[in-house]
C-alpha cells in the first residue's frame, strides 16, 4: 500500500500553514461547502469534498452529498485517503475505478466508504505548498472528462483565492489589533484626523494628556480641543493646503509646540506629524508627548548651568574640564585670560602628557603640581594645578577637571628675596662694579627669566654710556655693545630721562634703539632703570626678554631696588676713590708747589740776588729784571687760576653774561695760535659758519676756554701733525670741536681728565710744564654757562677731540 512521504507531510512550515488554513476555513463565513458543491455539480458527481492532509490524518473541511451515515465524519487516517497522493505528487489525481487498481483497491476509503471513482485537484497555500485537494467522488466507475478535470481545477483555484483572502483578512485584523494595542499602551498621545480637522482616533495617552475622553474627542474638531487660539488660523491653513494636494512642510519632523488641555491650560508638547494617502483619501495623524517636565527640567538645568558658569567665571582660578572622550567642555573666564584664547575643543590625544588635565583624564589625582606656561609673545607664567578624574557611581569615567592657580607673583617674590640677598652678597665681596657685574646680572636675569642683561656706567668725560658688564643666556649670541649716546636705546632713554624705561616690543621702536637692534637676536622686551648716587645718574642696569610684554610695576620696583644697591655700592667705592684722589690731589698740589711754584720763585730769588750783589751793566740788569717779571707773571697766573677755580666751584665768583658772537671768539683764538702752529709745521684747518654764532656768556672766560683747548692742541701735537677747529650751530645752540693728532690720553686716566691738578702721565713723563688746572676751569666755566664739554679719543689713531656745546642766545 503506498505511503505518504514523511518528507512532505511532516514539514513544519507546511503543517503550520495547514493548521491555519483549516482554522480559517472552518471558522470563517467563507462558502467552502458551496464551492465543493459547485465542483460536484460541474463534474456531475454525487459527492464533493475539500480535504486537508497532515502527517497523520486527512481532515474533511468542506463536503457535499455525503450519505447521512458519513456526514459526521471529520477525519480519516491519511494513509487510507486518495488525497495523500495529491499532496505527495503535488499534482491532480484522476481514478476511474479504484477496485481495478492493485495500488488503490485496499485503501480504507474504497473498502469502508465505497469510493470507486476519484478526481482531485491540489490546493496550495501562498508559498506554493500543497495542503490538500478539492475532489469529487462516485461509488461507481467513472470516465472523467477533460472538462471535469478543468472544472474541479477551477474550483481548487477559487478555493486558493478564498484561502488567501481569509489569510489577508486575518493578517489585517491581527495588524489592526496589534496597532490598537500599541496605540492604546503607547506613552505618547496618538491623534488621527481627517483633513477637515475632525478627530478619528484618540488613544488612552491622549485622554491622559489632554483630559478629554475618546468618546468626547472623536468626531470633534482638533483645533477646538487642543490647539491654542493664537495658532488655530495657521493650523487650518495647513490642513487646507494638504486637502488641495499641497506638500506637507513639517512631515516627519520633531516639533515643539504649545497645546491646550481640557482645563484650558497651555503646556509644551513634542509632536511628530505624518500624512497618509489611503483609499478613502488623505488623513493625518500625530504622536504627541507632554514635555512639560522636560522643559521645566531643561530650564532648571539651564539656570543651574548659568549659575555654574557665572560662579566659575568669577573664580580667580582657571578651570577646565573634559568629557569621557577627552573633549573640552568647560573653559572658564580666568583660563581664557590665562591662555589668551577660547577652548579649541581639542581632545586628549592632542594634549601633552605632562598637562594636569591629561594626567587626570588617564586616572591620576594631581595635587599642587607646578608647571610653567609659555605662550607665543607672552611672558612665562607659573601655575599650580589640582586635577582629578570624574567618575559615576559605577566607576565609569565621565571626564576630568583641573583647576589652575597662578603663583607667578608668589614665586617671583621668593626669587626676588633670594636675588636681593645674592646681589648684596655679590656687591659685598666685589672690589669693583666691573668685577661684580656679570655675576650680579646673571642673578637678576635668572630671577626675571629674561635671557640678556647689561650694566652701563656713565662716562662723564665722553658724555656716553659705556658697558661695564653683560650676561647672556646660552643659546643667544649677542656681541659686546659699543658706547651709547643719551636717548639711544632703552638704556640711553633711562639715562637721559632719569626714569625707568620699559619698551614692550623693541622691534618696533625704530631709531631710538641702538644699532644693530637687539631684536635681530630674538629679543623683544627691554627694561632699564637708572643707577643713582649723590651726583645724579651714574649708570643704568638693563634687561631684555624674548617675548613682548607690557610694563609690570613689580619688575620695575625690583630692578629699582637692585639699582639702588648698585648705586650705594658705587657711592661707597666713589667715596673710597675720592679719599684716594684727595691724597693724590694733595700729592699733585705739593708737586705743583714743588715744581710749578718753586721753579719761578727760585728764578726770581736767584736773579734778585744777582741784582743786589753783582755790578752788572744796564743791559744785563734789564735782562735780569725781565726774567724776574716773567716768572712773577707765571706765579700770578697760577695763583689766579687757583683762586678762579675755587671761586667758580664755590659759586661766589659771578660771571657777566652778555650777547656775543662765539664765531668771532674762535676766529681770534685761532689767529692768536697761528704762529705757534706754523713754528711746528702743523696743518691747521678752521671751519666757521658764514654768519655769527650768537650765545650769551662771559666773554673773557669763554675766550680763555677756547684758548686753552686750541693752545693744548697745538702744544701736544707733534711737528707735522694736524689740528682741526670746527664751529657749527643750529636753533638749539653752537658746537665747537677741537681735534688734534697729538699724544692723546691714556685709557686708564680718561675719567680724571677734568680733575684739578691732573696731568696725564704721558705729559709728565715728557717734562712738559703745566698746572693741571686748565681743563678743570674750562669744564666749570662751560657748565656755568649751561653747556657741556666732553672728550673722545680716536681709538687706534693718535689724538683727541674736545667738544663744547653752548645753548643759543635767546633775546
Amino acid at each position: 500500500m503506498p505511503q505518504l512521504g514523511t518528507d512532505v507531510s511532516a514539514e513544519p512550515e507546511r503543517l503550520a500553514s495547514l493548521r491555519r488554513a483549516q482554522t480559517l476555513l472552518t471558522t470563517s463565513a467563507a462558502p467552502v461547502d458551496g464551492l465543493v458543491r459547485l465542483a460536484a455539480r460541474a463534474a456531475a458527481a454525487p459527492v464533493g469534498l475539500l480535504t486537508l492532509v497532515d502527517d497523520e490524518r486527512m481532515h474533511i473541511v468542506g463536503r457535499h452529498g455525503l450519505p447521512p451515515a458519513l456526514d459526521r465524519v471529520q477525519a480519516e487516517p491519511a494513509v487510507s485517503s486518495f488525497c495523500q497522493f495529491v499532496v505527495r505528487e503535488a499534482a491532480p489525481l484522476v481514478v476511474r475505478d479504484a477496485r481495478a487498481d492493485p495500488m488503490l483497491r485496499d485503501l480504507g476509503t474504497v473498502r469502508r466508504l465505497g469510493v470507486t471513482a476519484y478526481l482531485g485537484q491540489p490546493v496550495h497555500d501562498r508559498e506554493g505548498r500543497t495542503l490538500g485537494a478539492v475532489c469529487v467522488v462516485d461509488s461507481v466507475p467513472r470516465h472523467w472528462t477533460d472538462d471535469d478535470v478543468a472544472a474541479v481545477g477551477e474550483c481548487a483555484a477559487l478555493l486558493e483565492v478564498m484561502l488567501a483572502a481569509e489569510i489577508i483578512r486575518e493578517d489585517i485584523a491581527l495588524a489592526a489589533a496589534e496597532t490598537d494595542a500599541v496605540l492604546e499602551t503607547a506613552l505618547e498621545a496618538f491623534v488621527a484626523i481627517e483633513l477637515t480637522g475632525e478627530i478619528t482616533r484618540w488613544n488612552r495617552a491622549a485622554e491622559r494628556t489632554f483630559g478629554w475622553s475618546a468618546a468626547e474627542a472623536v468626531g470633534r474638531q482638533v483645533d477646538e480641543l487642543v490647539i491654542p487660539e493664537r495658532f488655530r488660523a495657521a493650523h487650518r491653513a495647513g490642513l487646507a493646503r494638504l486637502a488641495r494636494g499641497g506638500l506637507p512642510k513639517l512631515i516627519g519632523q520633531r516639533l515643539q509646540l504649545w497645546a491646550n488641555n481640557k482645563a484650558g491650560v497651555e503646556f509644551p508638547v513634542e509632536l511628530t506629524l505624518n500624512v497618509v494617502d489611503g483609499p478613502l483619501g488623505r488623513h493625518a495623524h500625530a504622536f504627541i508627548y507632554d514635555i512639560s517636565e522636560r522643559v521645566t527640567a531643561e530650564r532648571q538645568l539651564a539656570r543651574e548651568r548659568h549659575f555654574l558658569a557665572a560662579l566659575l567665571d568669577n573664580l580667580d582660578a582657571g578651570v577646565v574640564a573634559c568629557d569621557e572622550r577627552g573633549r573640552t567642555i568647560l573653559y572658564n573666564r580666568a583660563l581664557r585670560e590665562i591662555t589668551g584664547f577660547d577652548a579649541d575643543l581639542s581632545t586628549s590625544e592632542d594634549w601633552p602628557d605632562e598637562l594636569p588635565l591629561a594626567r587626570a583624564f588617564h586616572g591620576e589625582h594631581v595635587r599642587d603640581a607646578e608647571f610653567v606656561l609659555q605662550l607665543p609673545d607672552r611672558p612665562r607664567r607659573v601655575f599650580t594645578a589640582n586635577a582629578q578624574p570624574i567618575r559615576d557611581t559605577d566607576g565609569n569615567r565621565l571626564g576630568a577637571v583641573a583647576a589652575l592657580h597662578e603663583v607667578t607673583d608668589r614665586r617671583r617674590a621668593q626669587r626676588v628675596i633670594e636675588c636681593e640677598l645674592a646681589v648684596s652678597r655679590i656687591l659685598e665681596q666685589a672690589s669693583t662694579i666691573e668685577e661684580a657685574g656679570p655675576e650680579l646680572l646673571e642673578a637678576v636675569a635668572r630671577t626675571l627669566q629674561w635671557p640678556h642683561s647689561e650694566l652701563w656706567i656713565v662716562d662723564k668725560v665722553g658724555n656716553v654710556l659705556r658697558n661695564a658688564a653683560m650676561w647672556t643666556q646660552s643659546g643667544y649670541e649677542i656681541p659686546p655693545p659699543g658706547p651709547l649716546a643719551p636717548g639711544k636705546g632703552v638704556s640711553g632713554i633711562a639715562w637721559e630721562t632719569g626714569q625707568p624705561a620699559w619698551i614692550p616690543d623693541i622691534s618696533v621702536v625704530g631709531s631710538r634703539l641702538r644699532l644693530p637692534s637687539l631684536a635681530e637676536h630674538g629679543l623683544r622686551v627691554g627694561l632699564a632703570v637708572p643707577i643713582r648716587d649723590g651726583t645724579g645718574v651714574t649708570g643704568t642696569i638693563s634687561f631684555f626678554g624674548d617675548a613682548a610684554e607690557e610694563p609690570e610695576q613689580s619688575l620695575i620696583a625690583l630692578l629699582s631696588g637692585i639699582a639702588a644697591h648698585v648705586g650705594q655700592f658705587l657711592e661707597r667705592r666713589r667715596a673710597e676713590d675720592l679719599a684716594r684722589q684727595l691724597a693724590k690731589t694733595k700729592d699733585e698740589f705739593i708737586a705743583l708747589v714743588g715744581h710749578e711754584l718753586r721753579t719761578p720763585l727760585t728764578s726770581i730769588s736767584s736773579y734778585t740776588e744777582l741784582l743786589l750783589h753783582d755790578d752788572a751793566d744796564e743791559a744785563t740788569r734789564s735782562q735780569f729784571l725781565a726774567v724776574i717779571a716773567r716768572n712773577a707773571e707765571n706765579l700770578r697766573a697760577i695763583i689766579d687760576d687757583l683762586l678762579d677755580l675755587a671761586g667758580l666751584e664755590s659759586g661766589y665768583v659771578t660771571m657777566v653774561e652778555r650777547p656775543l658772537d662765539f664765531a668771532a671768539v674762535v676766529r681770534e683764538v685761532a689767529a692768536a695760535n697761528a704762529q705757534a702752529a706754523r713754528e711746528k709745521d702743523l696743518d691747521v684747518a678752521v671751519r666757521l659758519p658764514d654768519g655769527p654764532a650768537p650765545v650769551s656768556g662771559d666773554l673773557p672766560r669763554l675766550r680763555k676756554v677756547v684758548d686753552h683747548l686750541v693752545t693744548n692742541a697745538v702744544k701736544f701735537t707733534p711737528a707735522g701733525g694736524r689740528v682741526e677747529i670746527e664751529l657749527d650751530g643750529d636753533v638749539a645752540g653752537v658746537t665747537l670741536r677741537v681735534t688734534d693728532t697729538g699724544v692723546g690720553i691714556p685709557a686708564g686716566e680718561r675719567s680724571r681728565l677734568f680733575e684739578r691738578f691732573f696731568r696725564g702721565s704721558n705729559i709728565r713723563n715728557q717734562g712738559v710744564p703745566g698746572t693741571g688746572l686748565g681743563l678743570a676751569i674750562s669744564r666749570t666755566v662751560i657748565e656755568r654757562h649751561g653747556g657741556t664739554i666732553t672728550v673722545t679719543d680716536h681709538g687706534d689713531k693718535p689724538g683727541t677731540t674736545f667738544v663744547v656745546r653752548l645753548p643759543a642766545y635767546c633775546p
